[in-house]
This record gives C-alpha cells, structure tokens and sequence, in this order.
C-alpha cells in the first residue's frame, strides 16, 4: 500500500533514512536507491512516485533519476510507448489503453510530479476514457509541463497499478543525460 506521509516521506523519497529507523543508514542525497530483487520494474516505479490515496496532490517528489533504473529488474511489468500529442492532447496508444484495462467512459484523473504527468482511473476523476482507445492529457497538465501539439511524449504503462505516466521528451532528455553523465563518472573513477 502506498502512502503519503508529507515531508517525513519525503526525506525517504530522496535517499535518506528516517532518524526514527532502528539501524538505519544514511546516504548521500540523490544516491540510486537499492532496489530489492524481488520487486518489479513497475513496482519500484510506482513506489518511487509516491501517489496520494485522495484527493490528488498538485506535486510529488521526483521519479527516480534513470541512472538509478538500470538496475531495475528486467521485466515485462511496465509498458512503453512514444507517441505525438494531437492539438486536443490525445496521444494514441491503443495497446496501452488496452493493456490498462480503460474502458470509454472511465472516470481519470491526473496527477502532476516535477515535469511528468500520472494519469490514473478515479471515480472521482475531472475527464473520462474517450470511444477512440488514446491517452487523454488535459490541457491544464499540457500547459504545466510546456507539451504543445506535435511534441513526441513518453507514455510508461504501469497496468497492474492502473497508471499512465507520461514523459515529454525534454525529461526524457535528462534522465538520459544523468545515465551517461553517472556511467562515465563511475567509468572515470574505475581508471
């Protein structure tokens, strides 16, 4: 179960261990957190967002920084798709909408963290699943996350989860800069 504790779960987000923690060791701010074996790619994914259980907050912490991912599990358990924003924010993707089990009508709702967007079912959601089987980003989320009509997006399924996150590709950008920027950095420091 996810839960959101403010800025005590914060601290945890980010890599350092709860002074209250019985043996708790402290990291450095940004450290790749451990990732347990037995966790799947989706499951560390959602953990890291921190999602509300209601109402939605307006900003959750980060995502993990990709230079972190690459020692996630290889699995099935996250579907990826790259798709084009039409001018009324619909990104088709019929096999994430499928996969995710959305049907026309579902109620949605978004969730803005720090650049992406999670799009998750909700009762009590502001926009409902469309007949055509797409992504819906509503113009509010575009306009905070500067997503205009014609930019490529990074959709990353989480099905068992029920969300949608979606990437614009400037944060996709970064995240590929930390990896290589981390792997040479350690590269460096091998020789």
């Amino acid at each position: 179960m996810i839960q959101h504790e403010g800025q005590e779960h914060s601290s945890q987000v980010h890599g350092n261990a709860s002074a209250s923690a019985p043996g708790a060791q402290s990291r450095r701010p940004g450290a790749p957190v451990p990732v347990r074996r037995s966790q799947t790619t989706a499951q560390c994914v959602v953990e890291a967002l921190t999602l509300p259980a209601s109402p939605p907050a307006c900003s959750l912490p980060l995502p993990p920084p990709l230079a972190s991912l690459r020692r996630l599990p290889h699995d099935t358990s996250l579907l990826y798709g790259i798709g084009r924003v039409d001018t009324s924010g619909r990104v088709a993707n019929g096999e994430i909408v499928e996969a995710l089990r959305w049907r026309p009508g579902d109620k949605l709702e978004t969730i803005l963290s720090h650049g992406t967007i999670v799009i998750r079912a909700s009762p009590d959601g502001l926009f409902s699943v469309p007949r055509r089987a797409c992504i819906i980003i509503p113009a509010r989320a575009r306009r905070r996350c500067a997503i205009r009509p014609g930019d490529h997006v990074l959709l990353a399924a989480a099905p068992d989860y029920g969300i949608v996150i979606v990437y614009p590709l400037p944060v996709v950008d970064e995240m590929i800069a930390r990896f290589h920027s981390a792997s040479s950095a350690a590269k460096s420091a091998r020789t």
